[in-house]
Parts: C-alpha cells; sequence; structure tokens
C-alpha cells in the first residue's frame, strides 16, 4: 500500500494518467488511424531486412530510419508482427518522451508548475498521440530530439564535460531512427554559442560536437551509398524536385495554425508573461533551443509529422503563461478545452483546410 501510495503522489503519476487516457480516447473514442501514406514503405523495409527480396527496394527508408527498423523488428517476435512491433516500440518512446520533455521543461525554469502544465500541453496536442504511435518512425525521433537538447542544457547549465558527450551521442543515435533525432546538436551548438566560454573554446567545442555526431550517419551513409548507390542526399533531393514547389506562405500558415490550433492563444499569453517577468538567463536559452524547432523550415515537403518539432518550444512558453494565472479552475478549464479541441476539431480541421498528411 505504501509502494502505491508513493506512486499516487508521484509528481508523473497525473501525468500519465493523463497520457493513458489520450491513448484510451484516440484508440476507442476517435479512433484514430495508424496508417499513414508511410506505413506501407516502412512495412517493406521491415520486411527486406528480413531478407524478403522485392521488386522495389525502400531505400528511403533503409536510410532515414535503420535503428527504428531493427527494433521493430526485434518487437515484432514478441507482439506477434511488424506493425505491432512498431506500435510498441512508438508505445516506449511515447511514454518516455512524456518523461525527458518535463526534465526539459523544469531544467529551463526551475518549476514544477510550468513543467507540469507545459507538458499536458505537450502530451495533449493532436500530432503527439496521432502520428507518433502510428506506424511510422517519427516519435524516436522526436525523443531523441527533446533528450539530445535535455543533455545540452544541462552541459549549459552544469558544465559537466559527460553531458556534452551523452549530447552527441544522443543526437547520434536519434538521427538514425528518424532526421529528427539529429536536431539535438543543433541545440548544443547554440547553446555553447550563449555560454560565457572563450570564443576559442566555443569554436573547438562546436567543431568537435559536429564531428563526432557525424561519425555515425557519416558512416553508415557511405556503406549504404557502397551497396546501393543511394544516399540521405538523393532523398533530400527527390523531395525538392517532389514537392519543393508545393511548399508555401500559405501552406505553412495552415501547418501551423493546425499542429498547434487552440495552443496559440496560451502561447500568445506565455509571451506577454515572458515579458513581464523578463528573465535574460531565460531569454537567452529559448532563443538558443528555438533554430532546433525551426528546422522543419529546411525541409521541402512540409506536413503536420514535420512541423510538431516546434510544439516542444511553443508549449514551455505557454506552460510558463499559464502558470502565472493564480485561478486553478480557470488553468483547469483551459487545458480541458484544449484538449477537447484537439480530440475533436483537429481531425475535422485537416479535411476542411485540405491539409496533407
Amino acid at each position: 500500500m505504501k509502494i502505491l501510495s508513493n506512486i499516487i503522489k508521484s509528481k508523473y503519476f497525473l501525468l500519465y494518467a493523463l497520457a493513458v487516457l489520450n491513448l484510451v480516447v484516440a484508440l476507442y473514442v476517435i479512433e484514430i488511424s495508424f496508417w499513414s501514406s508511410d506505413s506501407e514503405t516502412y512495412l517493406s523495409a521491415m520486411k527486406f531486412l528480413q531478407g524478403d527480396r522485392l521488386s522495389e527496394i525502400p531505400y528511403n527508408r533503409l536510410v532515414t530510419a535503420p535503428f527504428m527498423l531493427y527494433a521493430s523488428i526485434f518487437f515484432s517476435f514478441l507482439t506477434g508482427s511488424l506493425f505491432n512491433g512498431m506500435f510498441a516500440v512508438n508505445l516506449i518512446f511515447y511514454f518516455l518522451i512524456i518523461y525527458v520533455f518535463y526534465k526539459l521543461v523544469f531544467e529551463i525554469y526551475h518549476d514544477k508548475t510550468v513543467a507540469f502544465l507545459s507538458t499536458v500541453l505537450f502530451l495533449g496536442n493532436y500530432a503527439l498521440y496521432n502520428f507518433g504511435i502510428a506506424y511510422t518512425a517519427d516519435m524516436g525521433g522526436w525523443f531523441f530530439f527533446i533528450l539530445s537538447s535535455l543533455l545540452a542544457l544541462k552541459y549549459y547549465n552544469n558544465k559537466n564535460k559527460k553531458f556534452y558527450y551523452l549530447a552527441i551521442i544522443a543526437a547520434g543515435i536519434g538521427v538514425l531512427f528518424k532526421e529528427y533525432g539529429a536536431l539535438g546538436i543543433i541545440s548544443l551548438a547554440m547553446l555553447i554559442l550563449i555560454s560565457n566560454f572563450s570564443s576559442i573554446k566555443k569554436f573547438k567545442e562546436i567543431i568537435i560536437a559536429g564531428l563526432l555526431f557525424a561519425v555515425i550517419p557519416i558512416f553508415y551513409n557511405i556503406l549504404f551509398y557502397l551497396k546501393f548507390h543511394y544516399s540521405y542526399l538523393d532523398w533530400y533531393f527527390f523531395n525538392i524536385s517532389a514537392h519543393g514547389q508545393s511548399y508555401g506562405l500559405i501552406l505553412l500558415i495552415k501547418v501551423l495554425g493546425w499542429v498547434y490550433l487552440a495552443g496559440w492563444p496560451i502561447f500568445a499569453y506565455g509571451l506577454l508573461q515572458e515579458k513581464k517577468y523578463f528573465n535574460r538567463q531565460r531569454a537567452y536559452i529559448l532563443a538558443a533551443l528555438l533554430p532546433a524547432s525551426l528546422a522543419f523550415l529546411a525541409w521541402p515537403a512540409l506536413t503536420q509529422r514535420i512541423a510538431f518539432i516546434f510544439v516542444p518550444w511553443l508549449a514551455l512558453i505557454s506552460g510558463f503563461g499559464l502558470s502565472k494565472i493564480k485561478n486553478n479552475y480557470l488553468v483547469a478549464a483551459i487545458l480541458i478545452i484544449y484538449i477537447i479541441i484537439n480530440y475533436s476539431i483537429t481531425p475535422f480541421l485537416i479535411k476542411v483546410i485540405n491539409l496533407p498528411f
């Protein structure tokens, strides 16, 4: 009974209760589809790795998400099918990313209330549970992006060199789960830039971080190219030719409006509170984390899944804004409205404004 009591009293209990509720509603109420336009290619890639010789090899999945594919194959032996294996991996990352994001927010604000509120906004976002636990590789990339950013921030705050190397390792591993996993190296570089290190030390640490990070993906791409005559550059330039012309301001507005939806007014209020309670050090940190969060703009095929990497940064500031509202009932009402809108209006809007998946 004491163990159960301690679990219930834990600061994470309510967050994970909400996370489970999210899944229950997603699976049995709004009945999200795990299937996306990319799912078939991931299935083909996993079959290829198991020895099936396909008429058309899915090079793009093999070069962008090898660790995710192998992890899904491993779990398929426990779950009975390849797609169930992928779901299992994503489910694990789903629960882990909530914990890591909470830690990231706390590392910035040093306030449990802000960390809790920001994490509720993050886990309540439709894109997280709709695309994250689907038959895709996105969740792994998102997780390693947040993890490596957290480790980079710990290095910035504590100057403990182990966090420097751990951030690099997390980004190096993460990029082979999905490209987003590499973005933490940008966070590390930006945080080093705003540190009080000398210019020479900043330059040295950023260069070393970049070189160490690049070892794993470059080595993998070289081996892949030697075997298949295909690399990540081929995949990137293919997307430029296929989707580059459709990229525009209207699509950007649609995607960003959809991906945070009811959270935008909360974010606007959060910005006002950041201005009111301005903290120079915190402002530097938030600014340093922003470039990685905007990296989705470098990808020519703009979709909600890709733009989701902006949501964690938006949730940081939104949670701070909510923490300044003294009426707890009002805060609870805002969160409930935010979540309900994500549950109900979001799927409807995809069809209404004709957004690509």
